[in-house]
């Protein structure tokens, strides 16, 4: 084993080709300068997940790590893991939290046309026909445009979502009651698939 600095150290290897490397499920793993966590671990394969890419998931073989440590560029911190990032370990599933912030962006709004739309039930003024529902809709996205136009001169960038169809409304607001109300059922489909790197 190789110390480096601190808490940090290559996996643990030994010379012959034909040793198990093992490495620490409990360390955050640095692969090309990049944070990961293990998912799991069995005779063949590593299975890991990137921390600042959580949809990124990457399957590596003994020979694989064999040829990262060679040119070290696989290292084990041992510093203890946050919150987040014990989550990824544990959970293999996309959430609200691992999205980028375009797409989270994109669930915000969806879900604020559909809350828009609920508010209105309760007071039985829900649209029913394409017409209604396409003033009620419109009326809820120039609230939405008013709000966001207050992050003008922040640092974070304005969503460019146009106002929608009530058909494409209405499927939001079918899949948004059906999952009890979780934001990842707004979320576009090929966000929520994992990624597999290698």
């Amino acid at each position: 084993m190789t110390e480096l600095t601190g808490n940090n150290q290559i996996a643990d290897v030994a010379s012959g080709s034909d040793t198990r490397i093992r490495l620490d499920p409990e360390a955050r793993i640095w692969i090309n300068g990049r944070p990961y966590v293990v998912v799991t671990l069995d005779e063949t394969t590593n299975v890991l997940r990137c921390v600042d890419l959580p949809r990124v998931f990457a399957r590596f073989t003994d020979a694989d790590l064999r040829k990262l440590i060679a040119r070290g560029r696989l290292i084990q911190d041992y510093g203890a893991l946050s919150p987040f990032e014990l989550s990824l370990r544990h959970n293999p599933e996309v959430t609200f939290w691992h999205l980028e912030p375009e797409v989270a962006d994109s669930v915000i709004f969806r879900m604020y046309l559909c809350f828009g739309l609920l508010e209105l039930d309760p007071k039985g003024k829900l649209p029913r026909g394409d017409a209604s529902m396409e003033v009620a809709i419109s009326q809820i996205y120039e609230r939405w445009m008013r709000r966001i136009s207050k992050w003008e001169g922040s640092s974070r960038p304005l969503p460019t979502n146009k106002c929608p169809k009530p058909r494409t409304v209405r499927d939001w607001l079918r899949k948004f009651e059906a999952s009890d109300f979780e934001p990842m059922a707004l979320c576009p489909q090929r966000h929520k698939r994992i990624i597999w790197s290698r």
